[in-house]
């Protein structure tokens, strides 16, 4: 890749989350949108607007096989991630994927296997991590502004949408863990965890969950994930 050149890049998924990755990659003059990929071409046309040169279809293969194509963002539902990630990744695309990064964890150590056996990049886009609010908190804990860090707690609760293929912990949850993995001083890691979650509505799946993590000083992390507030 010429550095000084554009990255192409192809959107793979035009619902809930696609559009936002379409609207910032077209804000970049550091990618070029080639593709919107999605079953319902239609809704991917109204994403783009009826002026866009972006190409679409519902073809992935179509969208691999173009050499224009350097990565993909993958924002596709949790349970198709890992064959739409490896797909690309054994097509040659570096791959950015939304939370959760799979649907399992056996599935999530697959895709990273895979893009180290490849030299590619595989990224989860843990967008809170790169938020000004989270990045104040993480230079105060690391220059130790705050003296010691005792406990740690973070709610993310929503009246929301049910995931069909994970539950709430897999949805909300990795957004917590990755800026506490962000957040904390180097030497301070997790070394114990506890979960439980409940299903008051008759989902197949947690759809309130508490999660609890003792750190090596001690310190307690406790996560909050909940889709039925209120």
């Amino acid at each position: 890749m010429n550095a000084s050149e554009p990255i192409g890049i192809a959107v793979i998924g035009a619902g809930y989350w696609g559009p936002n990755l379409v609207r910032n990659f077209q804000a970049s003059p550091q990618f070029r949108l080639h593709w919107l990929c999605d079953l319902d071409v239609d809704r991917a046309r109204r994403v783009l607007g009826g002026y866009s040169t972006v190409q679409v279809t519902a073809d992935l293969e179509e969208v691999l096989a173009d050499p224009q194509v350097q990565a993909v963002a993958i924002a596709t539902p949790a349970g198709t991630h890992l064959k739409v990630a490896l797909a690309a990744l054994r097509a040659g695309k570096h791959v950015l994927v939304e939370k959760p990064l799979a649907a399992t964890y056996e599935e999530g150590r697959q895709l990273v296997e895979e893009a180290d056996e490849r030299g590619l990049t595989l990224m989860c886009d843990h967008t809170y991590c790169y938020t000004p609010a989270v990045l104040r908190i993480r230079e105060l804990l690391h220059a130790g502004e705050l003296g010691e860090l005792h406990f740690l707690d973070s709610v993310r609760i929503n009246l929301g949408l049910v995931q069909r293929d994970i539950d709430v912990l897999w949805d909300l949850a990795p957004h917590d863990l990755s800026i506490l993995d962000f957040v904390l001083p180097e030497g301070l890691t997790p070394v114990a965890v506890a979960a439980h979650g409940a299903d008051g509505i008759g989902a197949g799946r947690a759809c309130v969950a508490y999660l609890t993590l003792q750190l090596s000083n001690g310190a307690i992390a406790h996560i909050h994930v909940n889709w039925l507030s209120p």
